[in-house]
């Protein structure tokens, strides 16, 4: 009778854990990316990452694997994911398409790369920003990530909004033109793919929400961007 008991406590642990990361996996399209020599960070993006990070994870993992809230209406015309490095050194762009009938407001998605050095970096190195493919021009909306997802044992409560300031002495969100959060340095060298984080409680967004972001020089502030975020099953 106990051994029963702890089976189906275990089985019914498996089914919810099933349940609650249950997700379509898409199928990978194309990726282009590249390890650099030297830094190499351009203007095209302010926001680099919008991730959400594990509690815990399974130690000595290779399988670059992404979970993202991106439900099937977002998906018609491809996915499309940015990886990039916090040292500037390795940025890359992947496209994903649906693999058949979508069910669930999550994807999984390989991210399969030949530079063997991004496997080393830590994942609080590592920005993930993924998003619509047909928004990649002028990018309006985004999901949530998590990077590795295929270890996730538990989600943090929290989700990182990573950008490239250029250099401003400050920096700050409005969420929902309502609430503002403050975004903290990320030190990582002068030449940084992104180099603040705004950190916001996952509950905030579990719905979607608009993110205004604003840039502070000394007595002037850079002109508004905004981004609309898919929100978190």
């Amino acid at each position: 009778m106990v051994k029963f008991r702890v089976v189906l406590i275990i089985l019914t642990y498996i089914l919810s854990a099933g349940a609650m990361f249950g997700a379509d996996r898409l199928q990978l399209v194309s990726l282009k990316d590249d390890m650099l020599p030297e830094p190499q960070v351009t203007a095209e993006a302010v926001f680099v990452g919008l991730v959400r990070p594990k509690v815990t994870t399974v130690q000595g993992t290779s399988s670059e694997t992404i979970l993202a809230a991106l439900p099937p209406e977002n998906r018609t015309n491809g996915v499309c994911v940015r990886v990039t490095t916090a040292d500037g050194l390795y940025s890359g762009v992947a496209e994903y398409k649906s693999a058949g009938a979508d069910t669930s407001n999550m994807t999984l998605m390989d991210y399969v790369s030949d530079e063997e050095a991004l496997a080393t970096y830590s994942e609080n190195e590592i920005a993930v920003l993924v998003f619509p493919c047909d928004s990649a021009l002028a990018l309006s909306t985004a999901a949530v990530a998590t990077w590795r997802s295929d270890d996730v044992v538990e989600l943090g409560e929290s989700v990182n909004v990573l950008v490239n300031s250029f250099r401003a002495d400050a920096a700050f969100l409005i969420v929902n033109d309502t609430e503002q959060v403050d975004c903290q340095p990320y030190k990582v060298g002068e030449r940084a793919a992104f180099d603040f984080s705004c950190q916001l409680d996952a509950k905030q967004i579990e719905s979607g929400a608009h993110l205004s972001l604003f840039r502070i020089r000394g007595a002037s502030v850079d002109p508004e961007l905004s981004l609309s975020i898919v929100g978190w099953e």
